[in-house]
């Protein structure tokens, strides 16, 4: 009787393509471009597509040499948005991409159907996001691409709950991997004397900011209006906006209205963020909703002490009298007493800002957003991977 060959096809590496709509600054797409960067090229083949192919954290992958696939749709409605998809059907089936996973709203539009069109055995999208922030029609779609998808990563409990409670995704398909950061892009350290002598501000000034782009459900004029409560406490504060965006012109007409033209700096987009953070005694997040917002986990990395607004996946990040404070939305009253008694206690301010930063360590790192997602791959394509082995070595079925 033959024996059977010891010889053994080799297993091959599995084949992903990440999808991004961007590479701007934002929260999204600086979470892509860390897990595009940690995981394990040795393991994984590594392709990325995106919609736009712009942004400062676009030379961050491209210098990984992975390759990255661009379809510039106009819109979901373009007459073109069809033609792209079925180039990107082609790619899927000549590359053999194993998985997909869509990282934000229009990818996972875009991306997920040409999967399955394409017959891409594990489809991935991210919800990083509540239902909240999305008007009806793009509700529907993602309840829609939530369907098609094999797995669902949702970045905090309230992304969960939303949706399995809004979009009725079966709570078995529902992953969290919560935001990370690199520690060492913020180290802890005392506060930057250069940062106020660059933005021209008092040596002795307490310094108090918000670091979110200016969009409605940040909710900025609660920032700006608490900001006005403990000016009239401190006169001498100084508060900084971080961060661009469609509401400036309006922030500034309030700024001006309630008396913080010499009080408020507006500084725009800044890739010098973790310089500034140094530099602050408090940081403040004043949204609305919100799912797990870097910003927090920035500066809780950074040592510094948050007061931010009790909604969405907020208190899974900031412990309530321990890293930081919580405060209702919408609340200038409630917000500026937080901000006074920071600023007021610097051991208070030392003690938050070093518990802030042992959680994030703990819980909150790139690599460990790296070792969720791997497992969560892992497991979703094991069995795939299993079968092809199967077929071409039956001496191993």
């Amino acid at each position: 009787m033959a024996q059977a060959s010891s010889t053994t096809t080799p297993a091959r590496k599995p084949r992903l393509m990440l999808f991004t709509d961007s590479f701007l600054a934002g929260g999204t797409e600086r979470q892509f471009s860390s897990v595009v960067t940690q995981l394990d090229r040795k393991k994984y083949d590594l392709h990325v597509g995106c919609i736009q192919r712009r942004g400062p954290f676009l030379a961050e992958v491209e210098a990984l040499g992975i390759p990255i696939q661009h379809y510039p749709i106009p819109s979901l409605r373009s007459p073109g948005t069809l033609c792209w998809m079925s180039r990107l059907v082609d790619y899927l089936r000549c590359e053999r991409i194993d998985a997909v996973h869509a990282f934000d709203f229009y990818t996972g539009a875009f991306a997920v159907p040409a999967a399955r069109w394409a017959g891409v055995p594990v489809i991935i999208v991210s919800r990083r996001e509540v239902a909240a922030l999305r008007p009806p029609l793009q509700r529907w779609v993602i309840r829609l691409y939530c369907q098609m998808a094999t797995a669902i990563v949702a970045n905090s409990r309230a992304a969960s709950v939303s949706l399995t409670g809004f979009f009725g995704a079966r709570s078995g398909k529902v992953t969290i991997v919560p935001n990370g950061i690199d520690l060492a892009d913020f180290p802890p350290r005392q506060p930057d004397e250069a940062v106020r002598q660059q933005l021209e501000l008092p040596a002795d000034a307490p310094l108090v900011g918000i670091l979110a782009a200016l969009r409605p459900e940040k909710d900025h004029a609660t920032f700006l209006r608490a900001a006005a409560l403990v000016h009239a406490v401190l006169p001498e504060a100084r508060f900084l906006v971080i961060g661009g965006g469609p509401e400036r012109v309006r922030l500034e007409s309030l700024v001006a209205e309630l008396g913080l033209k010499d009080s408020v700096l507006f500084l725009g987009d800044r890739r010098d963020v973790a310089d500034l953070l140094a530099a602050l005694e408090v940081v403040v997040l004043s949204s609305l909703t919100e799912s797990s917002p870097n910003a927090v986990l920035e500066a809780m990395a950074a040592a510094r002490p948050v007061v931010a607004t009790r909604v969405g996946g907020v208190p899974d990040l900031v412990e309530d009298g321990a890293t930081g404070f919580l405060v209702p939305p919408g609340a200038p009253a409630a917000m500026s007493q937080r901000i006074l008694d920071l600023l007021r206690s610097s051991e208070l301010r030392h003690a938050f800002g070093t518990a802030g930063r042992a959680r994030v360590e703990r819980e909150f790192t790139t690599q460990q957003v790296k070792q969720r997602l791997e497992a969560l791959y892992d497991r979703l394509l094991g069995a795939r991977l299993a079968l092809e082995k199967s077929l071409v070595d039956p001496a191993r079925a």
